[in-house]
């Protein structure tokens, strides 16, 4: 049964159906809407809406899929899951019987995806960050053991003025830099909890929001439940952000192909790292 289908009364075009579904794009966001939904069911317990036994029974339920997902792929390929919500609540109901729906009370499709957004972007930023952690430490030790070799620096492909490899280096070190603060400002940005504000215009049940939001590890709930189910300007500032990054990347990239070339000379490309 669709979780929407309520005032429907016709079934849905099955070639149509296949079409809207968006599991076998969205089941990248499971553990994010296994997180939210634990937060969400303890807020529901709190606002007296779930009993002691069936918030227990909703939280190991997520955990049971949560488990499945990790240890077997297969568990994902569910032709009937229209998206991530409704494959939880799907497979919530099997494992628990009704106490999962119990799970939907006051919460709409809306702000599920807009919080899983957040999380699933808030990852990301955070994975990369570490990442050009990493590969900043790498140049500046690379830096380092270079001393006082030199190498040209060039303009438009015309030899210009010495200067050390280090300071070759150190200039990506700083685009990198540059790259890790703007994930850093969009994360800022992002980092506040959608859930509550129902489909678009909040919910009547006495949620606790700042109980979801510090669970979720928010920095505090939206103030405006409209903006909270609309605002994707994460999503294209995360991309802007990236777009950056791949181009020092695309950058520095070049610049090994050339410096590796006869007609450089700087380096040499092991082949464990080099094709045909």
């Amino acid at each position: 049964m669709k979780m929407w289908s309520g005032r429907f009364r016709q079934p849905l075009d099955p070639e149509f159906e296949r079409w809207q579904r968006s599991f076998d794009f969205d089941r990248r966001l499971l553990e994010h809407e296994l997180a939210g939904s634990r937060a969400y069911a303890r807020a529901l317990k709190e606002a007296e809406v779930l009993s002691p036994n069936e918030l227990s029974s909703i939280l190991q339920g997520l955990d049971e899929i949560g488990a499945k997902a990790k240890s077997s792929p297969a568990f994902l390929d569910d032709p009937e899951a229209e998206d991530v919500h409704h494959f939880v609540e799907k497979q919530l109901v099997a494992l628990i019987g009704d106490a999962g729906r119990k799970l939907h009370s006051g919460r709409s499709r809306n702000e599920q995806i807009a919080t899983d957004l957040r999380l699933y972007v808030r990852t990301c930023v955070e994975q990369i960050r570490n990442d050009l952690a990493g590969l900043g430490e790498i140049l500046v030790d690379r830096a380092e053991k270079a001393g006082d070799a030199a190498m040209p620096a060039y303009t438009h492909l015309q030899r210009a003025e010495p200067v050390l490899v280090a300071h070759w280096l150190l200039a990506y070190f700083e685009m990198f830099l540059r790259d890790a603060d703007r994930l850093q400002d969009c994360g800022k940005r992002l980092n506040f909890s959608p859930l509550g504000a129902g489909a678009v215009a909040g919910t009547t049940l006495p949620l606790d929001r700042q109980l979801i939001a510090g669970a979720l590890g928010f920095a505090t709930p939206t103030a405006n439940s409209m903006d909270a189910t609309s605002d994707r300007d994460f999503v294209l500032e995360f991309v802007n952000d990236l777009s950056l990054l791949a181009l020092h990347l695309s950058r520095w990239a070049e610049e090994m192909i050339l410096f590796s070339t006869q007609e450089y000379g700087f380096i040499r490309l092991p082949e464990a790292y080099s094709t045909g």
